[in-house]
């Protein structure tokens, strides 16, 4: 048992690792936009349609929220499509720009630990910083929380957990599968119903 903690403890800090390079400020736009090129090739290799106004749904988990904020403005210029983020567990410094996202989806809990770290250690996530691209997009609306409680970040309680189970009887992972899933039939809901209005 002792090998697989070892791997997973320096998989963990490998990523640790990208997140900060990616959360610098030297090397961000670079990266942000280097990543965000190659989604939308491989989006345009898997038969997306450019300016076909299909939204495109980043997903992402801890540190990938790093990511996939920072890819949303090259997603925007190569795609010309709705931009909906859905992260859990985010961990990431709140400096990238999310005007053009359409809204962001934040799936978290009260017993993760590293998100909360991640509130405390990055400045731009700190309320008092109100010019912040984090604390801009929270203003416009444009950020709205799920609670997930009594999900952790790692472990056998974790957000993605199959064994960990929530008094109806589902799991941790079907919960987060059903909110995942919830919110993007929403957001399809909404669209149909102001492309075809009731007369």
């Amino acid at each position: 048992m002792a090998a697989p903690r070892h791997i997973g403890l320096l998989l963990f800090l490998h990523n640790v690792m990208q997140i900060f390079v990616a959360a610098d400020r030297r090397y961000r736009p670079l990266y942000n936009r280097a990543v965000g090129s190659q989604i939308a090739t491989q989006l345009r290799l898997a038969g997306y349609r450019p300016g076909s106004g299909t939204p495109v749904v980043p997903l992402s988990y801890s540190g990938g929220a790093q990511v996939a904020t920072g890819a949303v403005d090259e997603l925007r210029t190569r795609l010309a499509a709705p931009l909906m983020l859905i992260m859990f567990g985010a961990f990431h410094n709140g400096a990238n720009d999310l005007s053009c996202a359409e809204h962001v989806h934040q799936l978290t809990s009260a017993y993760d630990r590293v998100e909360r770290v991640g509130t405390w250690m990055f400045p731009q996530r700190w309320p008092l910083l109100r010019r912040s691209a984090w604390n801009r997009a929270a203003r416009d609306g444009k950020i709205t929380v799920h609670r997930l409680d009594p999900a952790t970040h790692v472990g056998p309680r974790s957000y993605i957990s199959p064994t960990a189970l929530l008094p109806d009887g589902r799991s941790h992972l079907d919960r987060t599968t059903d909110t995942v899933i919830a919110i993007v039939r929403s957001r399809r809901a909404a669209t149909a119903m102001t492309q075809d209005p009731a007369p």
